[in-house]
């Protein structure tokens, strides 16, 4: 009984000292928890993010004024007045979620089909706004017909949305976790020998990255074959345009990995940082599902990440989702990071 003792004592301080056993045991549920929590459990204080709308008066009419004023006291609406270009383009984008077309004998409510559910409760709430205001003002019901259109990507399914994503985060991992064969070598010394010898340790280095990029073409092959064949995604973009991104996208990943691993000594800790920053980009990036399903307190968080606009271009250029940010602020914005993580790996990477 007492050896029994000994080791247990001795197993749990070995599991003590094991800072990575720690965190995903102890941490990594309790974050997980908390982001879960938060995106899906009423975070940001509980209260629901607000319904965009923009109306558009195509013929100015009286209840069109009315609704105006009404929507606007409304704490669950925030209301736009747009011309019916910007308006659509803005629903087509996902920064609206419903546009409200006024003429003077029919009402239109566009939507798309993520905002279906709460388009049906504005919808009631609409129909009974206008048909207290027309009782009041004449005596009379509300008579003026109202259609519902939904409009948005033709065919997307959820898959389709989920497909570059999922690319997108390959390639983030790809990134990331593809220097840790670098720290290794260089926590055993091997580079150090290395140097003794003719070759040229940048040499290694880039050698390294080139097995990188090739990794994230056969990645891109594999998973497109996979949703092809699985689940019947078809890639409308052609291969000259979205293996561009998809080299893009790794070799800014690529860059970042070598950055956040300039300040580790060891593989342990290099893991620790690494996980810390992957976790919250693969949970709030968008990538598995729309930002517009976060709390409004924490939207702003996927415009903070490089993997948000990754999924978002490969999005646009695999399968033609319209791009929430915009095709050129993704690349504005992934070339930002590529810029400055690349300045600063350069400037603080060690080879010993």
């Amino acid at each position: 009984m007492k050896v029994f003792v000994h080791l247990v004592f001795a197993h749990l301080k070995n599991n003590i000292r094991d800072r990575m056993a720690l965190f995903w045991f102890l941490a990594f549920p309790v974050l997980f928890v908390f982001l879960f929590g938060t995106i899906f459990g009423g975070g940001g204080g509980g209260k629901p993010s607000p319904l965009s709308v923009s109306i558009v008066e195509v013929t100015p009419t009286p209840y069109g004024e009315a609704l105006h004023r009404a929507l606007t006291q409304e704490n669950t609406v925030r209301l736009f007045s747009e011309a019916s270009p910007l308006a659509f383009e803005a629903l087509r984008t996902r920064k609206r979620d419903i546009v409200v077309q006024i003429e003077e004998r029919k009402i239109t409510i566009y939507t798309h089909p993520q905002s279906a559910e709460r388009t049906q409760a504005f919808l009631g709430h609409l129909k009974g706004f206008l048909f207290e205001q027309k009782l009041q003002e004449t005596g009379q019901s509300f008579n003026i017909p109202i259609e519902t259109q939904t409009i948005g990507v033709p065919h997307a399914r959820q898959i389709d949305y989920f497909l570059p994503g999922a690319l997108a985060m390959a390639l983030m991992q790809l990134g990331l976790f593809g220097t840790l064969d670098f720290v290794s070598l260089r926590e055993r010394k091997i580079i150090r020998h290395l140097g003794a010898t003719p070759l040229r340790r940048s040499l290694l280095l880039v050698s390294e990255i080139t097995v990188r990029m090739g990794i994230s073409l056969l990645q891109t092959v594999v998973i497109v074959v996979a949703g092809w064949a699985f689940f019947k995604v078809q890639i409308s973009g052609s291969p000259a345009i979205f293996l561009p991104w998809v080299l893009f996208g790794s070799a800014t990943f690529v860059s970042l990995g070598y950055f956040i691993v300039s300040f580790t000594k060891t593989i342990e800790s290099a893991e620790g940082i690494i996980q810390m920053v992957q976790f919250p980009m693969m949970f709030l990036s968008g990538i598995f599902f729309p930002p517009e399903m976060m709390p409004e307190s924490i939207r702003f968080i996927p415009r903070l990440l490089p993997l948000s606009y990754l999924g978002d271009a490969l999005r646009n250029v695999m399968v033609g989702i319209p791009a929430q940010f915009g095709i050129v602020q993704d690349f504005v914005v992934l070339l930002g990071w590529l810029g400055v993580s690349t300045f600063l790996a350069v400037r603080f990477f060690r080879f010993e």
